[in-house]
């Protein structure tokens, strides 16, 4: 018996020492990462008000923000290569160098096409920028601390996206300077990980399942996934239009994305792992009527309380947030082991597809609708998949909740996080 505690007590110590360590070697990653998302997070949000200001229609900005994301697909499959070639640090310090002009040049101009290009070739970079933080992360860590340094990925993206969006009350977004601090920033973030080294970690080509395959396996888990896109790429993209055009101060902007983002970040895992002990398919169904229910509240107490209109905006990001992990989740529950990390690609390419159309697609409901545009999009997007799913309940039995895997939260960045699935360290311990 006291043996038995011992060994228990033992393989803690040694878990907790090996974390650390690990812990150690991704420090310098980690302070890359939070400085250029920093950049990217502040720029996001500061471009669509600039664009704003400068009297471009909703249209346009939809189709500059659709262009970053279609980069970002891009960009997210065709960049091992290069990365392969040149060495992580050499490529990160590349795209951050890229990046840094990229927002400086936007500053600079304000031509519609140009900036949908400049926008594109940005997303292209911040997908280069996650392959390498990420590949990185995946060799420092090992089978054992996987999860635990995924977590802290996770922690550290969410943070600094919000932390940004207070950088907005530091100047008028009308003059060069915010544009300016965010290419200090995409410059500085080189210095961690230009100040390490690591040998070159070996990155596996992606392997995605067919979308045929994937989407007779799991219907949920591809639509899921597709309409997390639509929203979310909508949100990101223009939700500071629309506090704009609701006359909201560039300040109280700052707030309410901020919200919305730790909202997205702090109530991720609690509705995961409620799904882990009442079923994944009825949280499914759950969060999306509720993204439209906050969405419905959203068009009526906008401009009533900026009180309420925080809670919304939190509640919102919360939930619109969790339909990605939350849909991949599902979809792991009926996929092999084997196939974890090939199906979870291609359901960050439906996400990518989603978040592309979603910007585009938008803009169309705020020239038909007006101000409320964006809320009602979410809100047919919402209802649409609703039905979706509740109609696929009817089609096949869920899964027992004692046969689920375990809640995982994923980023939406590129094929590499995917392998930081703790799910995939058990399809890898059954092979060997």
């Amino acid at each position: 018996m006291w043996g038995a505690y011992i060994v228990c007590a033992l393989k803690t110590i040694l878990r907790s020492v090996m974390m650390k360590r690990s812990l150690k070697l991704v420090v310098a990653p980690i302070i890359s990462l939070v400085i250029v998302t920093m950049a990217n997070g502040l720029f996001t949000t500061l471009l669509t008000l600039r664009l704003n200001e400068n009297g471009v229609p909703a249209i346009f900005i939809g189709l500059v923000s659709g262009a970053y994301y279609a980069g970002m697909v891009i960009g997210s499959f065709q960049c091992e290569r290069f990365i392969s070639r040149v060495g992580h640090i050499r490529a990160f310090a590349v795209m951050a160098s890229a990046s840094a002009a990229i927002f400086l040049a936007q500053g600079l101009c304000n031509d519609v096409w140009v900036n949908m290009f400049l926008r594109f070739c940005g997303g292209i970079c911040m997908a280069g920028i996650f392959i390498v933080i990420e590949s990185w992360l995946l060799a420092r860590s090992t089978q054992r601390t996987r999860g635990q340094i995924l977590a802290v990925y996770m922690t550290a993206l969410y943070a600094a996206q919000a932390t940004a969006q207070f950088l907005l009350q530091l100047h008028t977004t009308e003059q060069l300077l915010l544009f300016c601090i965010c290419a200090m920033l995409a410059s500085l973030s080189v210095i961690p990980v230009a100040m390490t080294y690591i040998r070159s970690p070996v990155i596996k080509e992606p392997s995605t399942l067919s979308f045929k395959k994937l989407y007779r396996i799991s219907p949920i888990g591809v639509v899921g996934c597709f309409a997390g896109g639509l929203m979310l790429g909508a949100i990101y993209s223009l939700m500071p239009l629309f506090f704009a055009q609701l006359h909201y101060a560039v300040g109280d902007i700052a707030i309410l994305m901020s919200v919305l983002i730790y909202g997205g970040m702090l109530l991720q895992y609690p509705v995961g792992r409620l799904s882990d002990f009442i079923g994944r398919r009825r949280v499914l169904i759950a969060i999306t009527m509720l993204t439209g229910a906050m969405c419905f509240l959203m068009i009526g107490f906008a401009q009533i309380n900026m009180a309420t209109l925080v809670l919304l905006v939190f509640l919102l990001g919360g939930f619109a947030f969790t339909l990605y992990p939350m849909a991949i989740s599902y979809a792991c529950d009926y996929i092999p082991k084997a196939d974890i990390v090939g199906a979870t690609q291609g359901l960050l390419l439906a996400y990518g597809v989603g978040a592309t159309i979603g910007p585009i697609v938008a803009p169309l409901f705020i020239h038909v609708t007006g101000t409320y545009g964006l809320p009602l999009f979410c809100i047919v997007v919402s209802v649409v998949t609703s039905i979706f799913f509740l109609w696929r309940s009817t089609q096949r039995k869920a899964i027992p909740v004692e046969e689920q895997q375990e809640y995982v939260t994923l980023p939406r960045t590129s094929p590499i996080a995917n392998e930081l699935d703790p799910r995939a360290e058990e399809a890898e311990e059954e092979l060997l």
